[in-house]
């Protein structure tokens, strides 16, 4: 996708975060904007910020595991726009727990925010992307999608889900010759809500979790501030480095150095990589990551 100038893109999780970012710097290229949120507050505050854009904005409040609100969306989009170009799937939510602590309840919810909503919004838009003569569907996995820690076992098997899904998706469109490009998003530490919003079933202040964010709080309002400020990237960020590899046709886009170095130190160390984990904090001591804000 050469630009983004006269195009619409849905995004998920608009309200905060990378989603945030994102409607920022794509109304800063004259894209016009499809929001989704559960938090109609935090929407609106999203729309505030790109309001003085020359740009068609609509803000779609509801929880994406409403499947029958989620079924709607695309003739609402369609009704207001006209058109749809660009689908990001980047809502997200953490559960933190063991397997033993988390249930029934706990897997149904995080699965469906984190995977089972990427797999709809993907097969429901998909048709109208195809109409456009470029288009692009692009799904936020993580770095627990290339790895897995202890206690985020929810996490890892929805972003690894997205990861399989999206690569599946990318060579079926790559086969028809489809006009529609798919990409996974491998964001590493980003400075985001997430930690301090997730749902905690237990906390530890010596965790893998803590070892690979650099927490070490005895609290989990503590963990959630210390996630944020030791983040090695804003979302802002991450905003522009997924849309610089959208243009670049980049379909694997990992978002920061540390997104990197754990990608290669479990392709390297796969049977080691949880020993690794315990020593980043020493590893972080050592060395200051540049915060990447632009």
């Amino acid at each position: 996708m050469k630009d983004f100038s006269n195009k619409v893109a849905l995004i998920t999780g608009a309200g905060s975060g990378i989603g945030r970012a994102l409607a920022i710097n794509l109304a800063d290229q004259d894209c016009s904007l499809a929001l989704v949120d559960w938090n109609n507050d935090s929407l609106e505050e999203t729309k505030e910020l790109v309001r003085k854009k020359n740009i068609s904005v609509s803000t779609h409040a509801f929880d994406i595991r409403d499947r029958d609100k989620v079924n709607e969306l695309p003739e609402e989009v369609l009704n207001i726009h006209n058109q749809i170009d660009i689908v990001f799937n980047n809502a997200g939510v953490s559960v933190i727990g063991s397997v033993d602590e988390v249930n029934h309840d706990d897997w149904n919810w995080g699965l469906d925010i984190l995977l089972n909503s990427v797999i709809q919004m993907t097969t429901l838009f998909l048709p109208h992307l195809e109409e456009r003569p470029e288009a692009a569907i692009v799904n936020t996995s993580s770095i627990f999608g290339l790895f897995s820690v202890p206690k985020q076992s929810i996490y890892n098997v929805g972003k690894f889900g997205v990861k399989a899904f999206t690569e599946s998706l990318s060579l079926e469109l790559e086969m028809s010759e489809s006009s529609v490009k798919a990409y996974c998003v491998f964001p590493g530490h980003i400075g985001t809500n997430i930690y301090s919003s997730s749902r905690f079933k237990s906390f530890e202040q010596d965790d893998a979790t803590g070892a690979v964010f650099g927490t070490n709080a005895p609290n989990i309002e503590e963990a959630g501030i210390q996630f944020k400020q030791n983040a090695p990237s804003t979302p802002d960020y991450a905003a522009k480095v997924i849309l610089k590899n959208i243009k670049k046709k980049n379909k694997r886009i990992l978002i920061g150095f540390d997104a990197k170095f754990y990608d290669l130190m479990s392709r390297l160390f796969p049977k080691n990589f949880l020993n690794i984990i315990w020593i980043l904090p020493f590893i972080r001591s050592l060395f200051s990551f540049k915060r990447n804000s632009k």
